[in-house]
């Protein structure tokens, strides 16, 4: 289940950017233009309003003196030379972000409020290898993508997207996603795009029904928190997507939902996810022209929801007051769906519509409270006595969930605990009682310009 990530971690090694001696000052316009044409200068921004600009060169480091002190309010910063850093300003009025292109380039602990409808752009079938991080988003009053990854018809590869506070993203219906990579339709969904999302915080963005779309294949979502966020953690489309070690809260907004996927060969395992309702959810699949295998484009015009296949659902917690999971159903239902060792405590339906599902494979999975909605091997019915620890509902010393998970799914707990053999069933390990947690929910310490 890891080799994928592992793969992808490593080719996301950005190389250094190339630094002069000594860094040249700049207070001016005109300074910062002639100083950033310079291969590998570096370039100091006093505190101020600057016009926004284009870096040709390569290796540039362009840096505020004082962390938030410089910044642009209008017109977006481009960056088409490899290797440049742009580190700590703001993008306030109608200012933005954009990595054209590039390779090895990185956007760091900056700040963004202003009203572009993106403000982080990730464009060009060159582009690869960049990094967006420690940076805050939000709030943000318009419609449109925190960072937006890809623009038609061309998705840059192995972006690494770490340590931003992302927060406040206004009310809306469609387009709004706080985060969003590819979206262009086959052959797009099938590009291997290989983008890591880890270590974000993401609060309270309700710009869309989906707050992360994964519209590409082999993409890692990872080690974040989600909070109040109206909508779900979304692969859309595209296949051998993997979303893990996750924390996911709705902090009691009902339309704040968990995790939902279409389409082939994706891994979902090891999430905490705490909502009112729809925890986790298998979309209904639709037709697709020509019934193509895995990674194959439709052989004609498609725009509904892939058939959710090959899927593996393992170690999860999911909990809610209402409805926890369903299976989706639909023209094509779920096809060879793996759901071992997960959790469900739900106050309404545990999960719906497992009936529809062919060639499932069932594990030790535990259900409770509500109606379970799914009888027979594979699905224990018990009360996994919970108890509240750092904020974190886990089975308590008694609990039947303890030790009785189906081997090998997976290999550590959310909080990055070694599994035992064999392992509790959900998300936390709470068997391993010795073992000091690794992760924990994110706060804004952890995030952001300032960490």
């Amino acid at each position: 289940m890891r080799l994928l990530a592992a793969a992808i971690l490593a080719s996301l090694l950005i190389p250094g950017t190339a630094q002069a001696g000594r860094c040249t000052a700049v207070s001016t316009d005109a300074a910062l233009a002639a100083e950033t044409a310079k291969p590998g200068n570096c370039v100091i921004a006093e505190n101020g309003t600057y016009t926004a600009l284009t870096i040709a060169a390569e290796g540039v480091h362009l840096k505020a003196r004082k962390r938030l002190g410089a910044g642009f309010a209008a017109g977006t910063v481009i960056v088409t030379g490899s290797n440049v850093t742009v580190e700590g300003f703001t993008f306030t009025g109608s200012a933005n972000f954009r990595l054209a292109d590039t390779v090895g380039s990185r956007i760091t602990r900056s700040k963004f409020t202003s009203s572009a409808a993106e403000y982080v752009q990730l464009h060009g079938q060159k582009g690869d290898r960049n990094r967006v991080d420690h940076n805050e988003m939000g709030p943000k009053a318009q419609m449109g993508h925190m960072i937006q990854i890809g623009k038609n018809p061309y998705t840059p590869t192995r972006t690494r997207v770490d340590h931003n506070y992302l927060h406040d993203l206004a009310d809306g219906i469609q387009g709004g996603e706080a985060l969003r990579v590819g979206g262009f339709g086959p052959p797009g969904d099938y590009f291997h795009a290989l983008t890591v999302f880890e270590y974000n915080l993401i609060v309270r963005c309700n710009g869309d029904q989906e707050v992360l779309s994964l519209k590409s294949s082999a993409n890692v979502f990872r080690y974040n928190t989600v909070r109040a966020s109206t909508g779900e953690i979304n692969i859309r489309a595209g296949q051998s997507n993997e979303i893990y070690g996750n924390f996911i809260f709705a902090d009691g907004v009902k339309a704040a939902h968990g995790i939902r996927l279409s389409e082939d060969d994706h891994k979902i395992y090891n999430n905490y996810v705490e909502t009112v309702e729809d925890a986790f959810l298998l979309f209904p699949g639709d037709e697709k022209p020509g019934n193509p295998p895995p990674g194959v484009p439709p052989s004609g015009p498609f725009t509904g929801h892939a058939q959710v296949r090959n899927a593996l659902v393992a170690g999860n917690t999911f909990i809610t007051t209402g409805r926890a999971v369903d299976f989706g159903g639909g023209v094509k239902p779920p096809d060879n769906l793996t759901f071992v060792n997960n959790l469900v405590h739900a106050g309404g339906l545990n999960i719906g519509n497992a009936a529809t599902v062919t060639t499932p494979t069932y594990r030790g999975n535990l259900l409770f409270g509500g109606e379970p909605g799914v009888t027979g091997p594979g699905f224990l019915q018990a009360d996994p006595k919970l108890v509240r620890r750092d904020g974190l509902l886990r089975p308590g010393w008694h609990s039947p969930a303890l030790r009785a998970g189906a081997s090998g799914y997976p290999r550590e707990d959310v909080q990055g605990r070694k599994r035992l053999s064999p392992p509790d069933i959900g998300a936390i390990e709470a068997s391993a009682w010795w073992a000091h947690p690794r992760r924990a929910p994110l706060t804004t310490a952890e995030v952001g310009p300032w960490s």
